[in-house]
């Protein structure tokens, strides 16, 4: 069951390379503006347009295919706003409920602090966000509507690994706000490295997190994830990148109220095309 699954999600990602319009580059673009883009550091300020499709695999087995799209703005050389959404298609009726629909969505606020981007060892800075997390249509994704707030310090460890800290405040409410979960605390450390030489715009995310409950009905509670991504560049303005999560979310039942519904999400794998502006 799960390898049918993944042919028609690697089916998908074949029709989406296929369908790709072919792009050109004028001459005269300047290669210096283009160099400034690293897909890789979460803190710098860019204006892009992403989509993709994404597979979900949970822990009763079944499944769900989606297409994702993703727009971020910057509004300001300190400031960028993000939002991203998506529509899926439900593999499997253990759990009733919609088998195709609007999947969760989310918008974020993000603000930057003076930022020392030459720093290659030691403390670059500091950033700021608000993410809202909205729970979805289809089910599976239709758990808790997350509110999360605070700050993310940068650091240098070399020529070719940095390290980003969140450190967020987190509030769950169930889904169409029906009722208020608690608040606790998220600590998501990232480890960046650009090896430079393996291709165009090469990089590796290893990003883990960890979230506590310590008020509410989730008080008491933890859950966990580990996300690796790789990315690289098509042109110079157009980069991918793969992510591949798994979850370790035991204790908070992926934020639902209903600990038995069985569609707690176990792994994912999300194809992700980003056009710079």
């Amino acid at each position: 069951m799960i390898k049918r699954r993944l042919l028609i999600f690697i089916f998908f990602l074949i029709l989406i390379s296929l369908s790709m319009p072919e792009i050109t580059l004028a001459q005269n673009e300047s290669d210096s503006v283009t160099k400034k883009i690293d897909a890789s550091d979460p803190t710098k300020i860019y204006t892009y347009v992403g989509a993709g499709p994404k597979f979900t695999e949970y822990t009763n087995n079944e499944s769900m295919l989606e297409l994702r799209a993703s727009g971020n703005l910057g509004i300001s050389k300190e400031d960028m706003v993000f939002i991203n959404f998506g529509y899926g298609f439900h593999f499997g009726d253990k759990v009733e409920g919609s088998n195709n629909g609007f999947t969760n969505a989310r918008a974020r606020w993000f603000h930057i602090f003076k930022m020392d981007y030459s720093v290659a060892s030691g403390y670059r800075g500091w950033a700021t966000q608000i993410d809202f997390q909205m729970a979805g249509q289809l089910k599976g994704t239709d758990g808790q509507n997350v509110l999360s707030f605070g700050a993310l310090p940068a650091f240098g460890l070399g020529k070719k690994w940095s390290l980003f800290v969140p450190l967020n405040v987190v509030n769950s409410w169930d889904k169409k706000f029906a009722a208020y979960n608690g608040m606790g605390a998220n600590i998501s450390p990232l480890f960046v490295f650009n090896p430079g030489n393996w291709w165009e715009g090469a990089y590796l995310q290893f990003w883990g997190g960890y979230t506590y409950f310590f008020t509410g009905e989730l008080a008491g509670r933890g859950g966990a994830n580990l996300d690796i991504t790789i990315g690289g560049k098509i042109l110079p303005k157009l980069t991918w990148t793969i992510l591949a999560q798994k979850n370790f979310d035991l204790d908070l039942m992926s934020y639902r109220r209903d600990e038995n519904s069985g569609t707690r999400n176990d792994w994912n794998i999300f194809l992700n095309f980003i056009t710079y502006f």
